[in-house]
């Protein structure tokens, strides 16, 4: 479970809008995306919640963005929406609506 200050810092981070697509969260169904799956192993890991591993996603696992990121998983590898190994992400830029982008720990966004 993301605890909920995480989860608020990721929403405001991600200023309620999906990161892939731009759409506002307001105006579809919303997700918190886990760039390391957490049944990959990343569950045991405390980083797994970290806010660089945290990514806000339209739709669910099926569906929207979130759905198109675990449908097409060698796509998502290659643009930064899923990850190999969780210390990888505040190094791995995600390929978001605004062009790329490296998400850090504190809670914080930049160009890559």
């Amino acid at each position: 479970m993301i605890p909920r200050r995480v989860r608020l810092d990721v929403l405001d981070r991600d200023d309620l809008t999906c990161v892939r697509c731009g759409k506002p969260a307001h105006l579809a169904h919303y997700s918190i995306h886990h760039r390391k799956p957490r049944g990959m192993g990343g569950s045991r890991d405390p980083r797994i919640n970290g806010k660089a591993n945290l990514l806000l996603l339209c739709g669910s696992g099926t569906d929207g963005c979130h759905g198109h990121v675990e449908a097409h998983r060698e796509w998502a590898l290659a643009n930064g929406y899923l990850l190999r190994d969780v210390a990888d992400a505040p190094l791995t830029p995600v390929l978001t609506y605004a062009g790329w982008r490296l998400f850090d720990d504190h809670g914080g966004i930049e160009a890559a």
